[in-house]
C-alpha cells in the first residue's frame, strides 16, 4: 500500500505538470505540424532551406509559414529571433501575429536562428520550427580590412618618420654646404689677391704723396671689409644694402684700375629697395665682369648694373662692354699670371643649395652681346642677367 500510494503521489504530479503545461485535452502528436512555406529577402523569394547567408545590404527578412491541415483552433503565431553575440546567444521575446507571416527589418549583420510555432485557442503550442540566418558583414567590417588598414597605417607612419628623418638629414647636409659655400665666398671676396692689390694701391699713393687719394681709398677699403662681414652674418641682404656694397666694390676696382671704366647702378622707381635678396650673389657676377672683360679693354670701358621688374621676376642685369668671354679665356691662357676666378662656379652651387632648401627658383644667365663675333679680337661684352621670385 505505502508503494502504491508514492506511486499514484508521482503520476499525480505528472499530470498536474502535463495539464498546466495546456497538453491535457489531446496529446500534442495531434496537432498539425507548422512548417515554413516562404522566405523573402530583400525582395528575392528563396525556396525553404536549413540555412541561408546573405548580403550585408539583405537585411529585409519576411517569413511565411503554414499548417499541413486546416486548423480552426489557432489563436495567434509566435516568432522569435536568437542571436549571437560576444557575451553569447541572445534571445528576443516571443513575437505574437494573427498571421502566419512576420516581416523583419534592418537586422544587423550576424548570424541568426528564427523560430516559429503556433499557439492554440486552448494555450496549447504547435512543434517549434527553426531555420539559420546568417548576414554577412560589408567588407569595411571585416577583420582583414581593419587589418590590412592597421598595416597601411603603420607603414604610412614609419614611412613618414622616416621620410621626416631623411629630410632632417638633408637639410643639415645642404645647410652644412651651403655655410660652407658662403665661407668661401666670403673668402674668394676677401682673397688675397684683392687685400694685396688694394693695399698696394694704397701705399702707392702714400709714396707719391697723394694724400687725399689714399685716405679715401683706405676708407672705402676699410667700409667694403665691414659690408662683406656684416653681410656674411645674415642670409639676406635689403635690395639697398645691396647696391651699396656693389658700388663701393665697383669704386675701389676702378680706381685699382686707374679709371679704365666706368660704371654706373640703377634701381628703376617702381622697385622696391628694402625687398631682400640672398646674400653674397651679386658681387661675384660684377667681380666677373671686371676682371674678365674690363680690365683686357684697349679703350676705356663701361660697366652698367640695372634692377628692375619684369612678370612675376626682380631682374638685374649687369652689362659691360669688354673683350669678351672668348677673349679673355684666350688671354689669360698666355699668361700663367691671368685672373682665375671660382667666384661663379661657388655662386652656382649656392643657388642650386639654396633653392632646393627654400623651394624657390633663382636662375642667371651669361651671354655674349654679339654670339658669334667674325673676329677674335672683337670686344664683344658679356651681358648676365640674375632672376629673383618677387615672393
Amino acid at each position: 500500500m505505502k508503494i502504491f500510494g508514492t506511486q499514484f503521489i508521482c503520476l499525480l504530479i505528472a499530470v498536474l505538470a502535463v495539464c498546466e503545461e495546456g497538453v491535457c485535452a489531446e496529446p500534442p502528436s495531434s496537432l498539425p505540424k507548422i512548417y515554413l512555406k516562404k522566405i523573402e529577402s530583400s525582395g528575392k523569394d528563396r525556396a525553404p532551406e536549413p540555412s541561408y547567408e546573405v548580403q550585408y545590404y539583405e537585411n529585409i527578412l519576411a517569413i511565411e509559414c503554414a499548417v499541413t491541415s486546416p486548423y480552426d483552433s489557432i489563436k495567434s503565431y509566435k516568432f522569435r529571433a536568437i542571436s549571437e553575440s560576444i557575451n553569447g546567444l541572445i534571445y528576443d521575446p516571443w513575437l505574437e501575429e494573427k498571421t502566419p507571416y512576420k516581416k523583419y527589418t534592418d537586422l544587423k549583420p550576424g548570424k541568426y536562428v528564427f523560430e516559429i510555432k503556433y499557439v492554440t485557442t486552448s494555450g496549447r503550442d504547435s512543434n517549434t520550427i527553426r531555420f539559420n540566418y546568417r548576414i554577412e558583414r560589408p567588407w569595411w567590417r571585416t577583420w582583414w580590412f581593419w587589418g590590412a588598414c592597421f598595416i597601411s597605417l603603420f607603414g604610412l607612419f614609419y614611412g613618414r618618420e622616416r621620410f621626416l628623418k631623411f629630410w632632417a638629414d638633408e637639410e643639415q647636409r645642404h645647410h652644412r654646404q651651403i655655410v660652407e659655400l658662403e665661407l668661401r665666398t666670403l673668402q674668394l671676396q676677401m682673397n688675397p689677391h684683392f687685400v694685396f692689390n688694394a693695399l698696394n694701391s694704397i701705399q702707392s699713393y702714400v709714396m707719391t704723396h697723394d694724400a687725399l687719394t689714399a685716405n679715401n681709398y683706405l676708407s672705402k677699403f676699410a667700409h667694403l671689409i665691414r659690408l662683406f662681414l656684416d653681410s656674411s652674418r645674415s642670409k639676406f641682404i635689403s635690395l639697398s644694402e645691396e647696391a651699396r656694397m656693389l658700388t663701393l666694390y665697383s669704386e675701389m676696382e676702378k680706381l685699382r684700375f686707374d679709371n679704365k671704366f666706368d660704371f654706373e647702378l640703377i634701381i628703376d622707381p617702381e622697385v622696391n629697395k628694402y625687398i631682400e635678396i640672398p646674400t653674397m650673389i651679386l658681387q661675384p657676377f660684377v667681380e666677373n665682369s671686371i676682371n674678365h672683360g674690363l680690365r683686357y679693354k684697349r679703350e676705356k670701358g663701361f660697366l652698367h648694373i640695372r634692377f628692375y621688374y619684369e612678370g612675376q621676376y626682380l631682374i638685374c642685369k649687369i652689362e659691360d662692354n669688354g673683350v669678351g668671354r672668348r677673349n679673355a679665356d684666350q688671354i689669360q691662357s698666355k699668361s700663367r699670371k691671368g685672373y682665375n676666378s671660382q667666384g661663379l662656379k661657388i655662386t652656382a652651387e649656392r643657388l642650386i643649395t639654396y633653392n632646393k632648401i627654400n623651394e624657390t627658383n633663382i636662375v642667371f644667365s651669361i651671354s655674349d652681346k654679339n654670339a658669334e663675333p667674325h673676329d677674335t679680337n672683337e670686344e664683344v661684352g658679356t651681358v648676365v642677367e640674375v632672376k629673383f621670385p618677387k615672393n
